[in-house]
């Protein structure tokens, strides 16, 4: 994904293995991008199955994150998986715990 649509990396698309995000200023600009990846990913022969996408959402779970509008946010239930983790009592069990907070 990063290969293909290298060319809007960083200016309105990010990618996470296979998520996109697209993200735009106003809903025309928006628009074009969206035609913008999608004419790309066929152009690629790559397709995107409907009921895994979401489009013009006004906030979105990313990597962990709640997106929306000019606020990123952490997502309330991974605040409460960490703060639930027990304490470590082995160094397994503390590697786990650095794995699980320190993306």
């Amino acid at each position: 994904m990063n290969d293909v649509l290298h060319a809007f990396l960083r200016r309105f698309v990010l990618v996470f293995f296979d998520d996109i995000l697209i993200y735009s200023s106003t809903w025309a600009e928006h628009l074009q991008h969206v035609q913008l990846v999608l004419q790309t990913l066929r152009h690629n022969k790559l397709v995107v199955k409907q009921s895994k996408c979401s489009f013009s959402a006004t906030s979105v779970d990313y990597l962990g994150h709640i997106i929306s509008n000019s606020v990123v946010a952490m997502d309330p239930a991974k605040v409460e998986v960490a703060q639930a983790w027990l304490g470590p009592t082995s160094v397994k069990a503390l590697r786990d715990f650095l794995g699980l907070t320190g993306y």
